[in-house]
């Protein structure tokens, strides 16, 4: 990584290198191609002086996962490290929510929404940014964001609903 003390360099806190890490999680599932996202765009961002803010980290992680998911056919995995995943600001949020097979469910639900609805909807309500911050991330408005966020919650809510027996 950059070094504080190099010039034009600034550092980037661990909690914001951990925040990139886990956003980069959800997107793969893949705890060490996360890693390496993470790092990669940390790196691209202070190498080019830009702006080390969430949004702005978060867009250049995406991209490298857009990136690599073209170059490798990457595939959707439902993933079994859940926990993981959870917010790191708050000690183990998922253990008293729901049971194992409830998290996975989601989880694979959540991958066969698409990509934006996905993405928009993990920036949300996964990482905690606001509409316009959402909407730096993937280059569109807050109004387009609010639209995308409805409707991958429509679908959530389509494919988790319980299915009726009776026709």
């Amino acid at each position: 990584m950059a070094d504080a003390g190099a010039p034009g360099s600034r550092p980037v806190d661990e909690e914001v290198r951990t925040r990139v890490r886990c956003f980069a999680l959800r997107l793969t599932g893949d705890e060490d191609r996360a890693e390496d996202v993470a790092q990669e765009a940390v790196a691209r961002v202070l190498e080019a002086g830009a702006p080390t803010d969430l949004p702005y980290l978060f867009r250049v992680a995406l991209n490298l996962v857009r990136t690599e998911a073209r170059r490798n056919a990457l595939r959707r995995t439902a993933t079994g490290n859940v926990d993981r995943v959870a917010d790191p600001r708050s000690p183990e949020p998922l253990h008293s929510m729901v049971s194992e097979e409830e998290k996975a469910r989601f989880w694979s639900t959540l991958g066969r929404l698409p990509e934006r609805e996905r993405t928009a909807l993990v920036l949300r309500f996964g990482e905690g940014l606001s509409c316009a911050d959402v909407g730096r991330t993937l280059g569109i408005s807050p109004n387009a964001v609010s639209c995308l966020l409805r409707r991958g919650k429509e679908r959530m809510r389509g494919l988790l609903a319980p299915r009726s027996l009776n026709p």
